[in-house]
């Protein structure tokens, strides 16, 4: 099979969407030809055989000459590919199936989010099949979606060998209010002095930076100005604080976020109050929100060997059930019904 893919970005640095650069060159490593649509192009390190283009939204090329742009490309490549992959963004489904209906392309749509706007009921009509990671992650019923698990680099997102650091806990993800950050600040002012929070995310949209002004209040009123630290930080520079944090703290409504199985997959304990969380954690880790000082303080009181049980469990979940390895056969076997 030979597969066009399209996505938001594809740059292996970047903060949300680096880790999209791995899924590719899984594809790469299955199949005998992978052209990619990118809109916007950055650092990438693909297989010969992996083609990219880019719309142009890093040269900050106008939307409607993107569109032009993916026009041209999706018909001077149409021989190059069997299927289309398209990875988040319906709109590339509204505009294409046309064409792809022409050239009988079978189209397929991953979409793991809240919302979707009107385009996304329309596009989940025009895909063969709509794939995503749980069922808290599609707003809407369809009889086309085909639930996956979430693709987990775990070779990448290991162990490690750093020793952790006590007390320091991380929050991964961008700076909105469906975060909750401000529960976690909450509790962690509850907690001895030597806790500290590491929120690896930051603002993009002006509401974000509403509530980022008052998670920074909020911070001052508790006293945590020294304790809680915000930023985005490179994909790598993240496995590094999995893997030394005594745990990830979350309380994101919502879907099932990836962070909490890369977090699993560190053997980083992860106290969630999320309901998709608790599909994947064990019921020790999972926690209301009124409880989640609490269930850190018991993490907090585990013995060595107890941490180190609870570790191997974690991460042999993500293993067993969210692989990247395991999603990418998945989806392959899916495309090729």
């Amino acid at each position: 099979m030979r597969l066009l893919i399209i996505t938001q970005r594809v740059d292996r640095t970047d903060p949300i969407l680096g880790f999209f650069h791995r899924w590719i060159a899984a594809f790469g490593g299955r199949l005998s030809s992978v052209t990619v649509i990118g809109q916007q192009v950055g650092v990438h390190d693909l297989q010969p055989h992996v083609r990219v283009h880019s719309l142009g939204k890093e040269a900050a090329v106008p939307r409607m000459l993107q569109i032009l742009r993916f026009w041209k490309i999706i018909l001077l490549e149409h021989g190059r590919y069997d299927a289309v992959f398209v990875h988040m963004t319906p709109v590339w489904v509204l505009l294409g199936w046309p064409i792809w209906f022409v050239f009988r392309k079978r189209t397929y749509l991953w979409y793991e989010a809240r919302g979707g706007g009107w385009m996304l009921p329309i596009a989940l009509l025009l895909a063969k099949k709509v794939f995503g990671a749980t069922d808290y992650g599609l707003p809407r019923s369809s009889r086309r979606r085909v639930i996956v698990g979430h693709g987990i680099d775990t070779e990448k997102f290991s162990v490690g060998h750093c020793d952790r650091i006590v007390g320091k806990f991380v929050a991964v993800g961008r700076v909105t209010p469906v975060k909750h950050y401000d529960l976690l600040l909450e509790s962690l002012a509850t907690l001895p002095q030597h806790c500290t929070l590491r929120i690896i995310g930051g603002a993009f949209t002006s509401r974000d930076e509403r509530e980022m002004e008052r998670l920074k209040a909020q911070q001052h009123d508790l006293g945590l100005s020294s304790r809680v630290a915000f930023g985005w930080e490179s994909p790598d520079a993240v496995v590094i604080h999995l893997q030394q944090a005594d745990a990830m703290l979350h309380a994101c409504t919502g879907g099932l976020d990836k962070c909490v199985l890369e977090a699993m997959a560190c053997g980083c304990p992860v106290i969630s109050t999320s309901e998709a969380a608790r599909r994947v954690l064990p019921l020790s880790c999972c926690a209301r929100p009124e409880e989640l000082a609490d269930r850190i303080r018991w993490l907090l009181s585990l013995s060595a060997e107890q941490r180190r049980e609870l570790a191997t469990d974690l991460r042999q979940r993500v293993v067993n059930g969210h692989s990247l390895q395991h999603l990418i056969d998945r989806l392959v076997a899916e495309m090729r019904c």
